[in-house]
């Protein structure tokens, strides 16, 4: 080791330069295999990606202490000029800077991890990769139902989480509130469908209300909030000559568009067995 020193010191500045391409092309392709094999070796895809990760930065690191050591005489004299245009590559790489400082930003706020469901602007999706300057989701919705992937990948700079609002669906209270209207006409039998729609979201629910009150008492643990309703509601409106019920009710993040499928599922069903005591009204009607 204390030979490569000397060696190194003893060198031009052109073969510095020489020595300093091949060694980074060296690292590189080193590098570059392990993050194609090393993974292999773990058989939880979470843990092949924090390996990969892991690599990748090892490498970064390598080719820096490789030119610390390569270029150590010559760092005194450079660290000048490196000041006077590190003013001007600031100016010039202020996105990519703030980016990074947006990447420090996620990862000690813990804004969101792999596999969190967030919305960044008005991008909504699951987060498949964070890099250095940019976050990588499976969109969801846009031309798709909400709850859906439409296919797409999006990479979002870091510096975005620096700029607006961050929504994450999967931190603390891992459940949503959401809510479906039902319309009867003013003949119905009001009681029998309050009663009605408030039995079936209570038996559609009944699988997550443990599990999203003990999800909500764990967020009480770390925030200061209210203890607001978990159980199903209902409550009703008459809206242009109509009965207007809405249900209100916890879901999974994740099943909003497959809960509102069960619910309406059930409530047909039981419309159609209320022999006209409940009736469909249209919109406006």
């Amino acid at each position: 080791m204390h030979n490569l020193l000397k060696l190194a010191v003893s060198l031009s500045f052109l073969e510095k330069c020489v020595a300093a391409f091949i060694g980074i092309l060296c690292i590189h392709a080193t590098f570059r295999v392990l993050e194609e094999t090393l993974p292999r070796r773990f058989g939880r895809a979470d843990a092949r990606y924090k390996v990969r990760k892991f690599v990748i930065f090892s490498g970064y690191v390598s080719i820096l202490l490789f030119l610390a050591i390569l270029f150590e005489d010559r760092l005194g004299r450079l660290s000048f000029a490196f000041g006077v245009v590190g003013a001007g590559v600031a100016v010039a790489l202020q996105d990519v800077l703030a980016s990074i400082a947006g990447a420090f930003s996620i990862g000690f706020s813990k804004l969101y991890t792999m596999g969190d469901r967030v919305q960044i602007g008005d991008t909504r999706g699951d987060v498949i990769d964070i890099g250095l300057l940019r976050t990588t989701l499976l969109e969801t919705g846009n031309w798709v139902g909400r709850d859906l992937y439409n296919g797409r990948i999006v990479r979002i700079p870091n510096s975005a989480v620096l700029k607006g609002s961050v929504f994450n669906y999967s931190q603390g209270f891992r459940f949503i509130w959401d809510e479906i209207k039902v319309l009867f006409t003013t003949t119905s039998d009001c009681q029998l469908a309050r009663e009605m729609l408030l039995r079936v979201a209570k038996e559609a629910i009944g699988e997550y209300l443990l599990k999203a009150q003990a999800s909500w008492k764990a967020m009480s643990d770390n925030y200061r909030s209210a203890n607001p309703p978990l159980e199903p509601t209902v409550e009703l409106v008459v809206n242009a000559g109509s009965l207007e019920f809405t249900v209100s009710y916890v879901v999974d993040y994740r099943k909003r568009i497959a809960m509102q499928d069960q619910l309406f599922t059930k409530i047909v069903e039981e419309i159609a067995n209320s022999k006209g005591l409940l009736q469909w009204a249209l919109p406006g009607k």
